[in-house]
C-alpha cells in the first residue's frame, strides 16, 4: 500500500470537544530539544507558535504495527514525517 492511499476503512476521526478549553491556556515552562536546540515551551508560545511533534519514527519498507490505524490521527504521522 502506498503512503498515499488511506486504508478502506480507516475510522473518521470525531471531535469530541476534548481540546475545547484549551484556546487562550498558557503553555507550561517546558524546555524540549528541537531542530533549533532546546526551546521553552512558554518562552515559545508567548506568541503564535505552530509545534509539530509526531508520535512515531517508522523504518521504511517496513508496515505499521498491528492496530495503528485504528488509532484516531495516527495514519496522519507517517514514516517520513
Amino acid at each position: 500500500m502506498s503512503v498515499y492511499q488511506l486504508p478502506s476503512d480507516l475510522p473518521v476521526p470525531v471531535d469530541d470537544g476534548a481540546c475545547d478549553h484549551l484556546p487562550g491556556t498558557r503553555a507550561p515552562a517546558l524546555v524540549l530539544d528541537s531542530s533549533w536546540g532546546p526551546v521553552d515551551l512558554a518562552d515559545l508560545c508567548a506568541g503564535v507558535a505552530v509545534l509539530y511533534v509526531y508520535p512515531r519514527t517508522g523504518i521504511p519498507g517496513r508496515p505499521s504495527p498491528d492496530g495503528w490505524d485504528a488509532i484516531p490521527g495516527a495514519r496522519g504521522c507517517t514514516p517520513q514525517s
